[in-house]
């Protein structure tokens, strides 16, 4: 063997072994693609000729990415997606029926009629009610390897600590979560009646604060609050039991204000507070649903009136009311269309609004004492067949990867259960200021545009000493830990980044707005509590719920009315008292003109006597 030189005739012959068998591997790879492509093509056209798979799914009416026929923009249709991947991966026709409803009230009445579903998605305590009465069928966790894999891990911990008849972690079992959010206080810092009542923006942030304020005066017509009867007697609740409280028995609890203040002092851990903000959350006796019956009644005296989905378009117009009770998907929606709506009457070149334009701004509080957080899961109706149960399943694990969630996340606004890269470069892109729009990455060294406070002093920055708003809180940035979406303990949803990248830097002027709307700081977790099934009890509260709403007017709405009623009395009155003199007056004109005829008659006949 030669050192160095030109190879040997040994060397040439393996050379060109070598070269040939390379030339063999790829006409071979190329071979096996083309016949990988051309066995797909096949299991294609088969599965077009073969059996049809129809899948009936009921979902929330807007709670889907979908075609915008409305506009020649293509749009990612997931429905449609997910009919290609079974073409694709499974060699299997799927047809999916996609059906709406509005309520879950409505879902469980057309199931009760016998229509047939082979999937639906109900609130967290409306699954509850379907598991209790054994109306669904349990997943299997081995058709679910997307959503086991990337469903977040808090958003799991909060399902499996749901308690279906006293027992724990069987919502995981017949559920896959979907979209989470919380319930809280929508408001709009701007409305144009605010300076009239003498409140000012820092002020009503202040009152935000505190589910209290939905019932204080100086806010009285300003407010919206839900036609739902769950998440108003919600809010009744926060009322009712802010502070301590005696039961029937005589024994005194602490109320939520008293159970913040010893959770902020370390008195108690989180798992504690959480358990009680929970247990008051959902307490539903006969001596609570009263004494929530009387505070709704008090709010709905002091509210504009009822909204079901209205409320989020008129906040984000900004012409009606100043607050709405509000769910977090919606009130991300509300700033968004509020944002929009500003930037079509703002004129770049003078760098103001039109003239008479009073721009919105829109912010979603969480109050301190404690508030709802939410899922909306899929379930499997008993009536589904065995055939379509791993379609459903399928379906659902579709909808589960990381990037279809982010389709679905930005279609709709909401937030989806599942975490993921996908998931965490898409909030990145949207509210992170280290994210680069040209190159689109993130670039750290847009940090320096800004000085770095705790979001704690983000309160005191926004506004001056006169009250007025701050401009240079623009310029003002703060650091939000989420990673407890992303990953807990060994789970860790993410693959392509460190769980590090969870920590986003957001600007000081969108605080309380859309990114804080959609991802609570960790602080507010403990408070958070989980809507239970309301059983037996719930009858009662639908009757609560109607006299509530049978108070639709104010006090002085009842006196208009009475006194409109008074007037119409006397008129009718007056009217028949008229109509009754009339009367007379005819009968005794009458009477007068035949006596004066009788005595015409009498005198005629005396004259004829006397000719």
């Amino acid at each position: 063997m030669q050192r160095g030189g030109t190879p040997s005739m040994s060397q040439h012959r393996l050379i060109k072994l070598s070269l040939f068998l390379a030339s063999v591997g790829l006409i071979a790879s190329d071979s096996f693609g083309l016949l990988e492509t051309s066995v797909q093509r096949a299991k294609v056209f088969f599965a077009e000729k073969g059996d049809t798979i129809t899948l009936n799914v009921y979902n929330w009416e807007d709670y889907i990415a979908e075609d915008d026929t409305s506009t020649e923009e293509e749009e990612d249709d997931l429905v449609k997606m997910f009919e290609d991947y079974c073409l694709e991966e499974y060699g299997q026709k799927v047809e999916v029926i996609y059906s709406t409803f509005d309520t879950n009230e409505t879902m469980l009445a057309q199931i009760d009629l016998g229509k047939s579903f082979d999937l639906v998605c109900p609130s967290d305590y409306t699954i509850q009610k379907m598991i209790a009465k054994d109306m669904v069928v349990p997943f299997d966790e081995a058709n679910t390897p997307n959503y086991n894999k990337y469903v977040s891990p808090f958003v799991i911990d909060k399902i499996k600590e749901i308690e279906v008849k006293g027992e724990k972690n069987i919502v995981n079992q017949y559920a896959r979560g979907y979209m989470w959010g919380t319930l809280g206080i929508l408001y709009n810092n701007t409305f144009g009646m605010l300076p009239f009542k003498g409140i000012s923006q820092q002020e009503m942030d202040e009152d935000m604060n505190s589910w209290l304020s939905l019932w204080d005066e100086k806010y009285q017509n300003l407010l919206a609050i839900k036609d739902s009867m769950r998440d108003t007697y919600a809010a009744g609740i926060f009322m009712t039991y802010n502070n301590d409280f005696t039961t029937s028995d005589g024994v005194t609890h602490d109320g939520l204000q008293t159970l913040k203040t010893k959770y902020n002092n370390g008195v108690i851990d989180a798992d504690t507070y959480n358990t009680e903000v929970t247990r008051i959350f959902n307490m539903c006796d006969d001596e609570t649903i009263n004494a929530v019956e009387k505070d709704l009644k008090t709010l709905r005296e002091n509210a504009f009136g009822f909204e079901v989905d209205s409320g989020k378009v008129d906040m984000a117009q900004g012409n009606k009311f100043a607050i709405n009770l509000a769910w977090s998907g919606d009130a991300a929606w509300a700033m968004d269309m509020a944002d929009e709506y500003n930037d079509e009457h703002y004129d770049e070149e003078t760098e103001e609004y039109e003239e008479g334009f009073n721009p919105t701004l829109l912010k979603y509080a969480i109050p301190e004492t404690g508030a709802n957080i939410w899922f909306d899961g899929w379930v499997m109706p008993k009536t589904i067949s065995e055939k379509n149960k791993i379609w459903a399943e399928r379906f659902v694990d579709f909808l589960s990867m990381p990037e279809n969630a982010a389709i679905n996340m930005e279609f709709i606004g909401y937030t989806p259960v599942i975490a993921g890269d996908a998931i965490l470069e898409l909030v990145q892109s949207w509210y992170d200021i280290r994210f680069d729009e040209e190159s689109e990455e993130m670039n750290d060294a847009l940090l320096d545009d800004y000085d770095l406070v705790d979001m704690e002093d983000i309160p005191d920055l926004t506004y001056l000493e006169d009250g007025t708003y701050n401009q240079d809180i623009y310029n003002y940035a703060y650091g939000k830990d989420i990673s407890y979406f992303f990953a807990s303990g060994e789970s860790n949803t993410l693959e392509e980044h460190d769980i590090s990248e969870a920590t986003f830097y957001i600007s000081g002027d969108s605080y309380l707005r859309q990114f804080d709307t959609q991802y609570p700081d960790s602080s507010l977790l403990p408070g958070l509590a989980v809507m239970a099934d309301f059983g037996e009890q719930n009858q009662k509260i639908i009757t609560m719920w109607e006299h509530v709403k049978n108070t639709a007017l104010p006090l002085w709405a009842y006196i208009l009315i009475i006194v409109a009623i008074l007037l119409i009395i006397g008129l009718v009155i007056f009217r028949k008292v008229q109509v009754a003199s009339v009367k007379k007056r005819r009968k005794e004109r009458k009477k007068e003109r035949e006596m004066r005829l009788k005595q015409l008659q009498q005198q005629q006949k005396a004259e004829k006597k006397k000719a």
